[in-house]
């Protein structure tokens, strides 16, 4: 299955990995490895992880960061996972949701 990233969500990515190293160095990439490593994941086994907590009728899951507050939001289409968001856990549950209409 192919993966492709929202703009949105890529912008997201570079924002928080920012963040990251701004507060220390090096922490910016071990944010980035990890979700490149979510990526990954994802693109290898696409139901494998929860659906998230949205109602639609579309696939939309959900892949938790295990070091740092952000999920890896995506839809499983037929031939495609598209990651919709890079999100942080405490803020905004589903401010995305426009992103899969």
């Amino acid at each position: 299955m192919t993966l492709r990233v929202h703009p949105a969500a890529e912008a997201e990515l570079t924002a928080a990995a920012q963040w990251y190293e701004v507060r220390r160095s090096g922490l910016g990439e071990r944010f980035l490895v990890e979700a490149a490593d979510a990526f990954a994941a994802i693109e290898r086994q696409p139901r494998r992880f929860a659906t998230a907590r949205y109602r639609t009728t579309r696939e939309i899951r959900k892949r938790l960061l295990e070091h740092f507050p952000y999920s890896i939001i995506y839809e499983i289409k037929a031939n495609e996972c598209l990651i919709v968001a890079v999100s942080h856990a405490g803020r905004r549950p589903v401010y995305w949701r426009q992103r899969v209409k």
